[in-house]
């Protein structure tokens, strides 16, 4: 009796394991997903980033091009 009582118990602990086990695996995969998303969204912001700082060069080196050439012009 005492010897099914230990296996009953191992029983249930191995079941309590699995089922930990498969809670971790569930947790992981959310942690990747979670991760991933947060990469792209990441990745998306930057690039707007970039596109807009882009835009802002090719309008301030338009700027100083065209003052240059005023100042040139104005010396001249």
């Amino acid at each position: 009796e005492t010897l099914q009582r230990i296996v009953s118990t191992l029983a249930n602990k191995n079941d309590e394991i699995h089922n930990f086990i498969d809670t971790l695996n569930h947790t992981i995969e959310n942690v990747q997903i979670n991760s991933s998303n947060a990469i792209r969204e990441l990745d998306e912001e930057f690039d707007g980033l970039y596109s807009v700082l882009d835009e802002m060069k090719g309008s301030m080196a338009s700027t100083i091009q065209q003052e240059e050439a005023h100042k040139i012009q104005a010396l001249q």
